[in-house]
Protein backbone atom coordinates (compact mmCIF):
# COMPACT_ATOMS: atom_id res chain seq x y z
CA UNK A 1 0.00 0.00 0.00
CA UNK A 2 3.11 2.33 0.92
CA UNK A 3 4.69 1.50 -2.57
CA UNK A 4 1.07 2.61 -4.39
CA UNK A 5 1.16 5.77 -2.62
CA UNK A 6 4.58 6.81 -3.06
CA UNK A 7 3.87 6.42 -6.92
CA UNK A 8 1.22 9.36 -7.01
CA UNK A 9 3.70 11.96 -5.33
CA UNK A 10 7.07 11.85 -7.65
CA UNK A 11 7.47 15.43 -7.32
CA UNK A 12 10.70 16.54 -5.93
CA UNK A 13 11.53 19.71 -4.19
CA UNK A 14 11.21 22.98 -6.49
CA UNK A 15 11.24 26.79 -5.78
CA UNK A 16 10.22 30.17 -7.50
CA UNK A 17 12.80 31.57 -9.05
CA UNK A 18 13.24 35.52 -9.75
CA UNK A 19 13.68 38.22 -6.52
CA UNK A 20 11.12 37.74 -3.44
CA UNK A 21 9.61 41.20 -2.23
CA UNK A 22 8.78 41.46 1.42
CA UNK A 23 4.72 40.69 0.15
CA UNK A 24 5.83 37.40 -1.31
CA UNK A 25 5.80 33.73 -0.31
CA UNK A 26 10.17 33.07 -0.32
CA UNK A 27 12.01 30.74 -1.55
CA UNK A 28 12.32 28.78 1.85
CA UNK A 29 8.49 28.50 1.98
CA UNK A 30 8.51 26.27 -1.28
CA UNK A 31 11.95 24.84 -0.53
CA UNK A 32 10.77 23.75 3.21
CA UNK A 33 10.58 19.96 3.82
CA UNK A 34 7.14 20.80 5.44
CA UNK A 35 6.07 21.87 1.87
CA UNK A 36 7.65 19.20 -0.06
CA UNK A 37 5.80 16.98 2.53
CA UNK A 38 2.54 18.50 1.80
CA UNK A 39 2.69 18.39 -1.57
CA UNK A 40 4.06 14.66 -2.13
CA UNK A 41 1.53 14.02 0.49
CA UNK A 42 1.87 10.61 3.10
CA UNK A 43 1.38 6.94 2.90
CA UNK A 44 -1.78 5.65 3.03
CA UNK A 45 -5.14 6.25 1.28
CA UNK A 46 -8.37 7.84 2.73
CA UNK A 47 -10.58 6.05 0.29
CA UNK A 48 -13.21 8.93 0.82
CA UNK A 49 -10.78 11.49 -0.15
CA UNK A 50 -8.32 10.00 -2.78
CA UNK A 51 -9.02 7.62 -5.92
CA UNK A 52 -8.38 3.48 -6.31
CA UNK A 53 -6.19 2.47 -8.33
CA UNK A 54 -6.38 -1.24 -10.44
CA UNK A 55 -3.57 -3.77 -10.51
CA UNK A 56 -2.58 -2.82 -14.16
CA UNK A 57 -2.50 1.05 -13.19
CA UNK A 58 -0.60 -0.32 -10.59
CA UNK A 59 1.94 -2.03 -12.74
CA UNK A 60 1.80 1.27 -14.91
CA UNK A 61 2.77 3.96 -11.80
CA UNK A 62 5.62 1.56 -11.01
CA UNK A 63 6.64 1.85 -14.71
CA UNK A 64 6.16 5.51 -14.75
CA UNK A 65 8.33 5.51 -11.42
CA UNK A 66 11.43 3.52 -12.53
CA UNK A 67 11.61 5.58 -16.03
CA UNK A 68 11.05 9.34 -14.09
CA UNK A 69 14.22 8.80 -11.98
CA UNK A 70 16.75 9.40 -15.08
CA UNK A 71 14.29 9.86 -17.92
CA UNK A 72 11.73 12.15 -16.68
CA UNK A 73 10.42 13.35 -20.44
CA UNK A 74 10.28 9.92 -21.63
CA UNK A 75 7.98 9.02 -18.48
CA UNK A 76 5.92 11.84 -19.54
CA UNK A 77 5.41 10.31 -22.53
CA UNK A 78 4.82 6.77 -21.77
CA UNK A 79 2.18 8.10 -19.19
CA UNK A 80 0.34 10.48 -21.41
CA UNK A 81 -0.56 7.21 -23.84
CA UNK A 82 -2.18 5.66 -21.01
CA UNK A 83 -4.40 8.20 -19.98
CA UNK A 84 -7.99 8.11 -21.28
CA UNK A 85 -11.47 9.30 -19.60
CA UNK A 86 -11.77 5.43 -17.80
CA UNK A 87 -8.65 5.67 -15.97
CA UNK A 88 -8.13 6.39 -12.76
CA UNK A 89 -7.68 10.28 -11.60
CA UNK A 90 -4.53 9.07 -9.67
CA UNK A 91 -2.53 8.75 -13.62
CA UNK A 92 -3.67 12.28 -14.06
CA UNK A 93 -2.50 13.33 -10.90
CA UNK A 94 0.96 11.53 -11.10
CA UNK A 95 1.12 12.92 -15.23
CA UNK A 96 0.15 16.50 -13.50
CA UNK A 97 3.35 16.25 -10.83
CA UNK A 98 5.62 15.17 -13.82
CA UNK A 99 5.06 18.43 -15.88
CA UNK A 100 5.49 20.23 -12.84
CA UNK A 101 8.83 19.11 -12.49
CA UNK A 102 8.94 20.21 -16.27
CA UNK A 103 7.94 23.76 -15.41
CA UNK A 104 4.63 23.17 -17.81
CA UNK A 105 2.66 24.38 -15.20
CA UNK A 106 -0.74 25.24 -17.89
CA UNK A 107 -0.47 21.53 -18.48
CA UNK A 108 -0.09 20.58 -15.04
CA UNK A 109 -2.84 22.55 -13.74
CA UNK A 110 -5.37 20.57 -16.34
CA UNK A 111 -4.22 17.57 -15.51
CA UNK A 112 -5.24 18.14 -11.81
CA UNK A 113 -8.23 19.76 -13.01
CA UNK A 114 -8.82 16.10 -14.98
CA UNK A 115 -7.99 13.73 -11.76
CA UNK A 116 -10.96 16.42 -9.72
CA UNK A 117 -12.84 16.05 -12.37
CA UNK A 118 -12.72 12.16 -12.44
CA UNK A 119 -13.16 11.95 -8.70
CA UNK A 120 -14.49 15.05 -7.38
CA UNK A 121 -13.41 14.99 -3.76
CA UNK A 122 -9.73 14.00 -4.50
CA UNK A 123 -8.02 16.12 -1.52
CA UNK A 124 -4.25 16.33 -3.05
CA UNK A 125 -5.71 17.23 -6.59
CA UNK A 126 -7.32 20.31 -5.26
CA UNK A 127 -4.50 21.05 -2.99
CA UNK A 128 -1.70 20.86 -5.43
CA UNK A 129 -3.50 22.68 -8.40
CA UNK A 130 -3.97 25.13 -5.67
CA UNK A 131 0.03 25.43 -5.50
CA UNK A 132 -0.05 25.81 -9.10
CA UNK A 133 -2.83 28.44 -9.47
CA UNK A 134 -0.40 30.18 -6.83
CA UNK A 135 2.37 29.91 -8.93
CA UNK A 136 0.58 31.38 -12.10
CA UNK A 137 -0.25 33.70 -10.01
CA UNK A 138 -3.81 33.43 -10.23
CA UNK A 139 -4.68 33.87 -6.85
CA UNK A 140 -8.44 34.27 -6.65
CA UNK A 141 -8.69 30.48 -8.45
CA UNK A 142 -5.57 29.05 -6.42
CA UNK A 143 -7.67 30.41 -3.21
CA UNK A 144 -10.37 28.21 -4.42
CA UNK A 145 -8.69 25.53 -4.78
CA UNK A 146 -6.77 25.57 -1.56
CA UNK A 147 -9.74 26.09 0.24
CA UNK A 148 -11.20 23.35 -1.20
CA UNK A 149 -8.64 21.02 0.41
CA UNK A 150 -9.15 22.19 3.66
CA UNK A 151 -12.63 21.68 3.54
CA UNK A 152 -11.62 18.03 2.50
CA UNK A 153 -9.84 17.37 5.68
CA UNK A 154 -6.05 19.11 4.63
CA UNK A 155 -5.10 20.55 7.54
CA UNK A 156 -1.63 21.20 7.10
CA UNK A 157 0.51 24.53 7.95
CA UNK A 158 1.68 25.18 4.25
CA UNK A 159 -1.82 25.46 3.00
CA UNK A 160 -2.69 27.69 5.37
CA UNK A 161 0.16 30.16 4.55
CA UNK A 162 -0.41 29.60 0.89
CA UNK A 163 -4.37 30.43 1.25
CA UNK A 164 -3.30 33.37 3.57
CA UNK A 165 -0.59 34.63 0.63
CA UNK A 166 -3.57 34.10 -2.04
CA UNK A 167 -6.21 36.46 0.19
CA UNK A 168 -3.24 38.70 1.37
CA UNK A 169 -2.58 39.42 -2.66
CA UNK A 170 -6.48 39.69 -3.28
CA UNK A 171 -6.63 42.37 -0.50
CA UNK A 172 -8.79 40.01 1.73
CA UNK A 173 -7.23 40.89 4.72
CA UNK A 174 -8.67 39.46 7.64
CA UNK A 175 -9.43 36.72 5.62
CA UNK A 176 -5.54 36.59 4.71
CA UNK A 177 -5.06 37.28 8.69
CA UNK A 178 -7.22 34.16 9.78
CA UNK A 179 -5.11 32.05 7.46
CA UNK A 180 -1.77 33.06 8.29
CA UNK A 181 -2.64 32.45 12.04
CA UNK A 182 -4.03 28.97 11.10
CA UNK A 183 -0.56 28.33 9.55
CA UNK A 184 1.32 30.14 12.25
CA UNK A 185 -0.40 26.96 14.67
CA UNK A 186 0.16 24.59 12.43
CA UNK A 187 3.38 25.77 11.04
CA UNK A 188 5.23 27.75 14.08
CA UNK A 189 8.83 28.41 12.75
CA UNK A 190 7.31 29.38 9.44
CA UNK A 191 8.63 32.77 8.57
CA UNK A 192 6.36 33.23 5.57
CA UNK A 193 3.44 33.10 8.24
CA UNK A 194 4.44 35.39 10.97
CA UNK A 195 5.38 37.74 8.44
CA UNK A 196 2.40 37.68 6.51
CA UNK A 197 0.74 38.16 9.73
CA UNK A 198 2.71 41.57 10.18
CA UNK A 199 1.48 42.28 6.63
CA UNK A 200 -2.14 41.98 7.57
CA UNK A 201 -1.77 43.91 10.45
CA UNK A 202 0.06 47.16 8.89
CA UNK A 203 -2.53 46.77 5.92
CA UNK A 204 -5.69 47.19 8.19
CA UNK A 205 -3.63 49.50 9.82
CA UNK A 206 -3.73 47.75 13.18
CA UNK A 207 0.15 49.47 13.95
CA UNK A 208 -0.09 48.31 18.07
CA UNK A 209 -0.50 45.51 17.35
CA UNK A 210 1.89 44.67 14.91
CA UNK A 211 4.73 46.37 16.48
CA UNK A 212 4.24 44.18 19.83
CA UNK A 213 4.47 41.27 17.41
CA UNK A 214 7.64 42.37 15.53
CA UNK A 215 9.12 43.68 18.37
CA UNK A 216 8.69 39.71 20.18
CA UNK A 217 10.13 38.58 16.59
CA UNK A 218 13.09 40.83 17.00
CA UNK A 219 13.94 39.24 20.15
CA UNK A 220 14.22 36.04 19.22
CA UNK A 221 15.94 37.16 15.72
CA UNK A 222 17.37 40.17 16.14
CA UNK A 223 18.88 39.92 12.64
CA UNK A 224 15.76 39.47 11.03
CA UNK A 225 15.51 42.54 7.58
CA UNK A 226 11.86 41.81 7.40
CA UNK A 227 11.04 42.46 10.78
CA UNK A 228 13.02 45.29 10.83
CA UNK A 229 12.00 46.95 7.37
CA UNK A 230 8.10 46.54 8.89
CA UNK A 231 9.15 48.01 12.15
CA UNK A 232 10.09 51.40 10.99
CA UNK A 233 7.02 51.29 8.71
CA UNK A 234 5.20 50.43 11.59
CA UNK A 235 6.20 53.20 13.66
CA UNK A 236 5.88 55.76 10.69
CA UNK A 237 1.79 54.35 10.52
CA UNK A 238 1.84 55.30 14.23
CA UNK A 239 3.73 58.79 13.45
CA UNK A 240 6.96 57.97 15.57
CA UNK A 241 8.98 59.21 12.72
CA UNK A 242 12.34 59.18 15.03
CA UNK A 243 12.12 56.03 15.62
CA UNK A 244 11.43 54.94 11.89
CA UNK A 245 14.53 56.81 11.20
CA UNK A 246 16.37 54.87 13.65
CA UNK A 247 14.82 51.49 13.13
CA UNK A 248 15.75 52.43 8.89
CA UNK A 249 19.32 53.57 10.00
CA UNK A 250 19.69 50.14 11.71
CA UNK A 251 18.68 48.01 9.09
CA UNK A 252 21.23 50.65 7.19
CA UNK A 253 24.30 49.65 9.35
CA UNK A 254 23.24 45.98 8.54
CA UNK A 255 24.24 46.68 4.71
CA UNK A 256 20.54 45.75 4.12
CA UNK A 257 18.63 48.77 3.01
CA UNK A 258 17.02 48.85 -0.52
CA UNK A 259 16.26 51.92 -3.08
CA UNK A 260 12.89 51.52 -1.35
CA UNK A 261 14.07 51.96 2.18
CA UNK A 262 16.40 54.83 1.00
CA UNK A 263 13.55 56.75 -0.39
CA UNK A 264 11.72 56.09 2.95
CA UNK A 265 14.15 57.47 4.89
CA UNK A 266 14.78 60.33 2.65
CA UNK A 267 11.09 61.34 3.26
CA UNK A 268 10.86 60.34 7.26
CA UNK A 269 14.37 63.03 7.22
CA UNK A 270 12.38 65.37 4.95
CA UNK A 271 9.49 65.36 7.16
CA UNK A 272 11.70 66.13 10.24
CA UNK A 273 13.53 68.75 8.07
CA UNK A 274 16.79 67.39 8.21
CA UNK A 275 16.78 68.21 3.85
CA UNK A 276 20.67 67.42 3.70
CA UNK A 277 20.44 64.20 5.19
CA UNK A 278 17.22 63.85 3.13
CA UNK A 279 19.13 64.66 0.25
CA UNK A 280 21.91 62.48 0.42
CA UNK A 281 19.54 59.15 1.13
CA UNK A 282 17.39 60.15 -2.28
CA UNK A 283 21.00 60.58 -4.03
CA UNK A 284 22.06 56.71 -2.84
CA UNK A 285 18.33 55.46 -3.82
CA UNK A 286 19.09 56.52 -7.47
CA UNK A 287 22.60 55.42 -7.27
CA UNK A 288 21.42 51.69 -6.66
CA UNK A 289 19.63 51.37 -10.05
CA UNK A 290 17.23 48.99 -8.60
CA UNK A 291 14.15 47.73 -10.38
CA UNK A 292 11.52 50.29 -8.76
CA UNK A 293 9.15 51.84 -10.55
CA UNK A 294 10.24 55.39 -11.96
CA UNK A 295 7.23 57.24 -10.82
CA UNK A 296 8.65 56.92 -7.46
CA UNK A 297 12.54 58.89 -8.35
CA UNK A 298 10.04 61.30 -9.70
CA UNK A 299 8.23 61.86 -6.77
CA UNK A 300 11.38 61.88 -4.97
CA UNK A 301 11.84 65.02 -7.55
CA UNK A 302 8.59 66.57 -7.17
CA UNK A 303 9.26 66.69 -3.16
CA UNK A 304 12.82 68.62 -3.53
CA UNK A 305 10.68 71.19 -5.86
CA UNK A 306 8.44 72.18 -2.92
CA UNK A 307 10.59 72.11 -0.01
CA UNK A 308 12.48 74.73 -2.26
CA UNK A 309 15.26 72.57 -2.91
CA UNK A 310 15.80 73.83 -7.14
CA UNK A 311 19.03 72.73 -7.51
CA UNK A 312 18.94 69.79 -5.56
CA UNK A 313 16.04 68.80 -7.95
CA UNK A 314 17.71 69.71 -11.08
CA UNK A 315 19.99 67.12 -10.04
CA UNK A 316 18.04 64.32 -9.43
CA UNK A 317 16.50 64.66 -12.93
CA UNK A 318 19.17 64.79 -14.52
CA UNK A 319 20.12 61.51 -12.49
CA UNK A 320 16.20 60.38 -13.57
CA UNK A 321 17.22 60.98 -16.93
CA UNK A 322 20.50 59.59 -17.46
CA UNK A 323 20.04 56.28 -15.55
CA UNK A 324 16.46 55.42 -17.27
CA UNK A 325 15.24 57.86 -20.18
CA UNK A 326 15.43 54.77 -22.52
CA UNK A 327 12.71 52.91 -20.46
CA UNK A 328 10.43 56.49 -19.67
CA UNK A 329 6.92 55.82 -20.61
CA UNK A 330 4.87 59.12 -22.14
CA UNK A 331 4.11 59.97 -18.66
CA UNK A 332 7.32 59.81 -17.12
CA UNK A 333 8.67 61.72 -20.05
CA UNK A 334 5.97 64.22 -19.18
CA UNK A 335 6.47 64.16 -15.97
CA UNK A 336 9.89 64.84 -15.40
CA UNK A 337 9.93 67.96 -18.50
CA UNK A 338 7.12 69.66 -16.53
CA UNK A 339 9.17 69.63 -13.21
CA UNK A 340 12.53 71.08 -15.34
CA UNK A 341 10.11 73.40 -16.94
CA UNK A 342 9.11 74.29 -12.98
CA UNK A 343 12.45 74.52 -11.63
CA UNK A 344 13.98 76.83 -14.22
CA UNK A 345 10.85 79.36 -14.00
CA UNK A 346 11.46 79.08 -10.09
CA UNK A 347 15.24 79.79 -10.42
CA UNK A 348 14.46 82.96 -13.15
CA UNK A 349 14.95 81.30 -16.12
CA UNK A 350 11.84 81.72 -17.72
CA UNK A 351 12.60 81.55 -21.64
CA UNK A 352 14.12 78.06 -20.96
CA UNK A 353 11.13 77.13 -18.97
CA UNK A 354 8.56 78.56 -21.75
CA UNK A 355 10.96 75.97 -24.51
CA UNK A 356 10.52 73.08 -22.70
CA UNK A 357 7.27 74.20 -22.34
CA UNK A 358 6.10 74.00 -25.54
CA UNK A 359 8.39 71.08 -27.12
CA UNK A 360 6.17 69.47 -24.39
CA UNK A 361 2.43 70.70 -25.55
CA UNK A 362 3.61 69.86 -28.96
CA UNK A 363 4.59 66.18 -28.80
CA UNK A 364 1.62 65.82 -25.99
CA UNK A 365 -1.12 68.20 -26.99
CA UNK A 366 -3.23 67.03 -23.92
CA UNK A 367 -0.43 67.73 -21.59
CA UNK A 368 -3.09 70.00 -19.55
CA UNK A 369 -0.67 71.38 -16.88
CA UNK A 370 1.71 72.07 -19.65
CA UNK A 371 -0.19 74.51 -21.30
CA UNK A 372 -1.73 76.08 -17.72
CA UNK A 373 2.06 76.63 -17.21
CA UNK A 374 2.24 78.52 -20.65
CA UNK A 375 -1.20 80.68 -19.89
CA UNK A 376 0.53 81.92 -16.44
CA UNK A 377 3.66 82.65 -18.57
CA UNK A 378 1.78 84.64 -21.47
CA UNK A 379 -0.34 86.30 -18.68
CA UNK A 380 3.25 87.34 -17.06
CA UNK A 381 4.33 89.02 -20.10
CA UNK A 382 1.17 90.66 -20.44
CA UNK A 383 0.08 89.10 -23.57
CA UNK A 384 -4.12 88.46 -23.14
CA UNK A 385 -4.40 86.92 -25.95
CA UNK A 386 -2.20 84.22 -25.78
CA UNK A 387 -2.55 83.32 -22.36
CA UNK A 388 -5.99 83.37 -23.31
CA UNK A 389 -5.60 80.79 -26.10
CA UNK A 390 -3.93 78.68 -23.33
CA UNK A 391 -6.19 78.71 -20.94
CA UNK A 392 -9.27 77.82 -23.23
CA UNK A 393 -6.89 74.82 -24.53
CA UNK A 394 -6.14 73.15 -20.99
CA UNK A 395 -9.97 74.22 -20.16
CA UNK A 396 -10.95 71.29 -22.77
CA UNK A 397 -8.97 68.65 -20.92
CA UNK A 398 -11.23 67.45 -18.25
CA UNK A 399 -8.87 66.46 -15.60
CA UNK A 400 -7.70 69.89 -16.03
CA UNK A 401 -10.70 72.14 -16.87
CA UNK A 402 -11.02 72.91 -13.13
CA UNK A 403 -7.55 74.43 -12.46
CA UNK A 404 -7.91 76.12 -16.26
CA UNK A 405 -10.88 78.34 -15.27
CA UNK A 406 -9.53 79.13 -11.98
CA UNK A 407 -6.07 80.53 -13.52
CA UNK A 408 -8.13 82.08 -16.60
CA UNK A 409 -10.15 84.08 -14.10
CA UNK A 410 -7.61 85.05 -12.48
CA UNK A 411 -5.80 86.65 -15.15
CA UNK A 412 -9.51 88.20 -16.29
CA UNK A 413 -9.30 90.09 -12.85
CA UNK A 414 -5.95 91.22 -13.06
CA UNK A 415 -7.30 92.68 -16.46
CA UNK A 416 -10.20 93.83 -14.98
CA UNK A 417 -12.92 92.07 -16.62
CA UNK A 418 -14.42 90.93 -13.53
CA UNK A 419 -18.11 89.93 -15.48
CA UNK A 420 -15.96 87.15 -17.35
CA UNK A 421 -13.91 86.21 -14.74
CA UNK A 422 -17.16 85.52 -12.83
CA UNK A 423 -18.08 83.81 -15.29
CA UNK A 424 -15.85 81.27 -15.71
CA UNK A 425 -15.14 80.82 -11.64
CA UNK A 426 -19.31 79.68 -11.41
CA UNK A 427 -18.37 77.51 -14.24
CA UNK A 428 -15.56 75.66 -11.98
CA UNK A 429 -17.32 75.75 -8.96
CA UNK A 430 -19.44 74.05 -10.65
CA UNK A 431 -18.03 71.10 -11.71
CA UNK A 432 -15.33 70.53 -8.26
CA UNK A 433 -16.63 73.26 -5.74
CA UNK A 434 -14.31 74.03 -3.30
CA UNK A 435 -14.44 76.90 -0.24
CA UNK A 436 -11.66 78.85 -1.09
CA UNK A 437 -12.64 79.38 -4.73
CA UNK A 438 -15.86 80.12 -3.49
CA UNK A 439 -14.84 82.75 -1.02
CA UNK A 440 -12.79 84.00 -4.08
CA UNK A 441 -15.56 84.41 -6.27
CA UNK A 442 -17.62 86.56 -3.63
CA UNK A 443 -14.72 89.20 -3.88
CA UNK A 444 -14.65 89.26 -7.35
CA UNK A 445 -18.62 89.74 -6.91
CA UNK A 446 -18.65 92.50 -4.77
CA UNK A 447 -15.38 93.87 -6.89
CA UNK A 448 -17.78 93.66 -10.02
CA UNK A 449 -21.02 95.45 -8.23
CA UNK A 450 -18.63 98.19 -7.13
CA UNK A 451 -17.30 98.70 -10.87
CA UNK A 452 -20.75 99.22 -12.05
CA UNK A 453 -22.01 101.55 -9.23
CA UNK A 454 -19.16 103.84 -10.16
CA UNK A 455 -20.44 103.78 -13.77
Amino acid sequence: MKTISCLLFICSTFSILGNAPSYELTKDFWNNPNFVRSFMGDYGFRTEVEPRISKNEQLILREVIAKSENQLDDAILYLEDKIDNKSSAALDFALATMYYQRGRLTMSSQSYQNAIEKFPSFLRAYKNLGFVKLNLNQFDDAAHKLSRSISLGESDGVTYIALGYCYYTLQKFISAENAYRMGILLFPESKDATNGLVNCLIATERFHEALALLDELLIKDPENIFSHRARAATLQGLNREKEATVALETLKRMGNLNSEDLIRLGDLYHNLELYEMSFENYKKAIKQNKVLPISRYIRVASTLIKRGSFEECFFYLEKIENEFKSSFSSENEKSVLLLKAEVLKATGKPLQSIEILRTLVEKYPLAGKALIMLGQNAWKQKDFVLADLYFERAAKIPEFETQALIEHSRMLVDSRDFEKAVRLLEKAQAIEPQARVEKYLQSIRNLLLSSRVRL
